[in-house]
């Protein structure tokens, strides 16, 4: 089921798109450095974290999608209400009595009337509106702009009838705001130079760090004047319609060094004193945060034809660098193989161990001495031992592997039935196939009479323990690796795929697929009688994967490792 909420999760991220953002600016890296009366004017340039939506999707794409975005709603919120809610005869486990679940229900349904293209301007936020999720400190703070401050007041008043209770009001220099907590932490809703203002603080949050969080009083440099977001975007070549970090070592050092302001009363909320740590803790957590400094992620494009994005692990500069020699040539890795699903990865497995021996060398040279990391220092003693254990030439020959399955027919999970008919090729990259081969005649007898050669040509693969479960099986070789296809008439790729080229330079992991075949198979198995959900919650993941589906032709997400990290291009190619 964790497919399901992924993916629910990945088509909700494209609402921001649909509903927000300020469509009559420029695509690009622009706005960024304008601090002038946006959003951005109100973010840190220490925030250690941000995501700024400030374009929405051209309008040929907003046209496209927002037909979907009801049912998305609609079945997102049968999901939520399911989930919060329970069934009458879980009342007992969910502690809400009827009364309560009736009101939590109403609220649900209230929202997921909001949240759409029609909606959302009723609400008071449009298309002109943009949005940020930032941290002042680390406390999360939401902002977006308002089109109509009273349709904003109107929508949440029927929020609180339907809800049959008001939040609580408070005030700060003349400012009202809405909040809902206990005695050690609140939510608060404000609505401040037509802005919404969401944020999360600890209930007896002085009144100057209060006003500070929700903007009344600016930060010194905002993240526009410093140029951090816009670098960060320019360098990824991601846009305003959305970009952001994560700043790994300044989270980090939240819980290292000595704090003041909201970050001082947020940890002593937490009842942490950084004190409790050593020095060496301090340090050595401090290297360890710097070993992948930020995360990074944003949209660099979007057309009515495709959404690409990319997110980055940003890795220290000498990591970086080794890590780029971990990927081999695969024939066919990272390019479109067409079919159901492609599913591939690379490795060169004398790399990969000099890579984890320096590593080792690494902590033997500077032990840590942080006693919170003693299971990490003890590990390399088991490294040592796992490096010394022979391993078989061939081992060291594997350069990676592609699976595609071109087609499935006849299956039915919610039935439990199995596939009729199935189509789908194995190519296993190696330095040295014919050690490959040879390794499985010693095995049976069978493989040794095929005598395969480095030609490309299908051979009938003829073993009884595979003949057994498949109807027809073949096998071919090249000179750098051995391929097999099952299904009828599947032999005739096996030659096209053994001499496909590879992306240059090559990736780690690649997948492509069809989304609407793929999906819809996620939906019968959320859907089918074995599934462990509650009725309610399946049926609604089903839906969803049903739009899925009708959304998007193909997805496509490589794992590339280059001068900065861990890059993860993605294209989600959009139906017609």
């Amino acid at each position: 089921m964790q497919s399901g909420y992924s993916n629910l999760l990945r088509l909700a991220c494209l609402l921001p798109l649909l509903l927000l953002g300020c469509s009559d600016s420029p695509s690009g890296s622009a706005d960024l450095k304008t601090s002038g009366e946006g959003v951005l004017r109100y973010v840190p340039a220490d925030s250690p974290y941000v995501f700024a939506v400030l374009e929405s999707a051209p309008e040929e794409v907003r046209e496209k999608l927002s037909p979907h975005v009801k049912t998305l709603v609609r079945s997102y919120a049968d999901m939520v209400r399911a989930i919060v809610v329970h069934r009458p005869e879980d009342a007992e486990e969910s502690g809400f009595d009827d009364d309560t679940r009736r009101r939590i229900a109403a609220v649900i349904d209230e929202l997921g009337g909001m949240i759409t293209a029609e909606g959302m301007p009723e609400a008071g936020i449009g298309p002109e509106s943009d949005a940020v999720i930032y941290g002042v400190g680390l406390l999360p703070v939401m902002r977006v702009t308002l089109t109509d401050t009273e349709l904003f007041e109107a929508a949440v008043t029927r929020l609180e009838e339907r809800a049959g209770a008001k939040m609580s009001m408070a005030s700060v220099e003349g400012h009202e705001y809405r909040y809902a907590g206990n005695d050690e932490a609140r939510v608060i809703v404000a609505v401040l130079d037509s802005q919404l203002v969401i944020t999360g603080a600890p209930t007896e949050l002085p009144e100057s760090l209060l006003k500070s969080l929700l903007g009344l009083t600016l930060p010194e440099e905002n993240i526009a004047q410093s140029g951090t977001l816009a670098s960060v975007a320019e360098k990824y070549g991601l846009s305003t319609y959305g970009a952001g970090f994560i700043d790994i070592e300044q989270v980090a050092a939240t819980f290292i060094d000595e704090q003041t302001g909201v970050n001082a009363e947020l940890l002593n909320l937490m009842d942490y004193d950084s004190s409790s740590l050593s020095d060496a803790c301090k340090a050595e957590i401090r290297s360890l945060a710097g070993i992948a400094p930020r995360i990074v992620s944003g949209y660099t494009e979007i057309t009515p034809e495709h959404f690409k994005s990319t997110s980055v692990f940003e890795l220290r500069s000498d990591i970086a660098a080794a890590v780029q020699s971990l990927t081999a040539s695969v024939p066919g890795l990272g390019t479109e193989q067409g079919g159901l699903i492609a599913l591939g990865m690379s490795l060169n497995m004398l790399a990969a161990r000099e890579f984890y021996s320096a590593r080792l060398d690494a902590i033997e040279a500077d032990p840590y001495e942080c006693e919170l990391l003693g299971e990490l220092q003890a590990s390399v003693t088991r490294g040592r031992a796992l490096l010394e254990q022979p391993i078989p030439p061939t081992v060291y020959a594997f350069r990676g592997v592609l699976a595609v399955i071109d087609d499935i027919k006849g299956m039915d999970l919610r039935k439990q039935q199995p596939p009729t008919d199935i189509n789908m090729r194995l190519l296993v990259a190696t330095d040295n196939p014919e050690a490959l081969v040879a390794t499985g005649a010693m095995f049976s007898p069978e493989i040794a009479a095929m005598d395969l050669k480095p030609d490309s040509k299908p051979v009938k693969l003829a073993v009884p323990a595979v003949a057994s479960m498949i109807e027809a099986a073949w096998v071919a070789m090249s000179g750098d690796a051995i391929a097999f296809s099952f299904g009828n008439g599947s032999e005739t790729r096996l030659e096209s795929m053994l001499g496909a080229a590879s992306k240059q330079p090559p990736p780690f992991m690649s997948m492509n697929m069809d989304a609407g075949r793929y999906y819809s198979l996620i939906g019968d198995v959320t859907t089918s009688t074995n599934s462990d959900e509650l009725p309610e919650v399946a049926k609604a993941n089903a839906e969803i994967m049903t739009l899925l589906g009708q959304v998007f032709d193909r997805i496509s997400v490589d794992v590339e490792f280059t001068e900065n990290g861990v890059e993860i291009p993605s294209t989600m190619e959009l139906k017609d």
